[in-house]
């Protein structure tokens, strides 16, 4: 990704304590990701499917469709925070991107540390990596979910973009550095001027897919259950597609965060 470039390594200057750390503790983190009996990692779900298309294009509904299926549990945005995984999502981006030169691509174990969990990806941080998930993962099946660029881009300022430059700066959230890590990868920190470069990027990166033979299906928000069931062989449930918003309840969880801090200094 060219944008990649413009930004990075300002990035890494201004964060060079952050990646610092994460190179430093990186091996001990991981550790704790994976040890797993055997008897476990035989109930280990099998990665089933890769939903690699950007924010804001209905992921939280597909993921949530793909888990009325049996295919779960999806690894969605709300996992992050939730299985302490933001400096492995930082090293994942300082080590594989841009794709098309990556630092120190990362093997499907590294990948295991994060996803071994799961059935199924979607949204961010996961689609942030087409290539290198595909190349890991390469018996799943690839869903595209797709928008045209100026509802996209709408979506995006009114949510992703406002909540970047919006926050309050005496309230750090435990997914800014991750936050900051993905907006200087994806735009180069300046979305007014790169953020449909990078939307048409990705679509060309994820499409590529397509042509090197993998099971692919290009998803848009109203395409409902059949499309789907017939892309993954099942039939077609007998209840409405599920139309969600991850990032309303993402919003509503930041601001409890925020007021049990107040609450706890309240009392200090």
């Amino acid at each position: 990704m060219f944008i990649f470039g413009l930004a990075w390594d300002h990035y890494k200057t201004d964060n060079k304590r952050v990646f610092t750390r994460v190179k430093n503790t990186r091996t001990i983190e991981i550790r704790s990701h994976t040890i797993v009996s055997s008897s476990q990692a035989t109930a280990m779900p099998e990665m089933k499917v890769l939903v690699l298309g950007l924010p804001r294009t209905g992921t939280q509904s597909l993921a949530d469709a793909l888990a009325h299926l049996s295919i779960s549990p999806v690894y969605h945005m709300r996992e992050v925070s939730k299985n302490a995984h933001q400096d492995l999502w930082i090293s994942a981006i300082a080590d594989n991107l841009p794709a098309s030169a990556p630092a120190d691509p990362w093997p499907r174990d590294r990948w295991d540390t994060l996803l071994s969990a799961f059935a199924a990806v979607s949204d961010f941080p996961a689609s942030l990596f087409p290539t290198a998930l595909a190349a890991a993962y390469p018996d799943c099946a690839i869903i595209h979910t797709t928008r045209d660029f100026e509802s996209w881009e709408a979506s995006m300022r009114d949510t992703l973009i406002h909540a970047h430059h919006h926050h309050d700066p005496d309230r750090r959230s435990p997914m800014e550095g991750l936050a900051n890590a993905y907006h200087a990868a994806c735009w180069g920190d300046d979305f007014d001027k790169n953020g449909r470069a990078y939307f048409e990027e990705h679509h060309d990166e994820v499409r590529r897919l397509k042509k090197d033979g993998k099971r692919f299906l290009e998803f848009r928000p109203g395409d409902g259950w059949k499309p789907l069931c017939e892309f993954l062989g099942v039939e077609v449930p007998n209840i409405p597609f599920p139309r969600s918003d991850d990032w309303v309840e993402y919003k509503k969880q930041i601001k409890r965060e925020r007021q049990e801090q107040k609450d706890y200094e309240a009392t200090v």
